[in-house]
């Protein structure tokens, strides 16, 4: 009865430290997504000021730039989410 209580109690530890290990590997990866995604729109900027002519080039970095940020505020958003959860640590 001893050992099965214990087993139990372990478990659930278990499981509870598992749960969080998960979300801080998500918080991880949204990280290095949001990295990913500044990298992104860095390197368009820099090609289109590099380029420097207004054609359609220019226009395809501008778009791929818009496209790329609004991922990026996505990403911020859940951030913002598991931010103040670590601080409050419910995680």
């Amino acid at each position: 009865m001893l050992i099965s209580g214990l087993s139990a109690l372990y478990a659930r530890w278990a499981i509870k430290e598992s749960r969080k290990a998960n979300e801080l590997n998500r918080f991880k990866a949204l990280l290095d997504l949001k990295a990913g995604y500044l990298n992104e729109m860095s390197n368009q900027m820099k090609a289109a000021k590099d380029w420097g002519k207004d054609d359609s080039f220019t226009q395809a970095c501008r778009n791929k730039f818009a496209e790329v940020d609004i991922k990026h505020r996505e990403v911020c958003k859940e951030l913002d989410a598991y931010h103040s959860r670590l601080v409050k640590n419910k995680i």
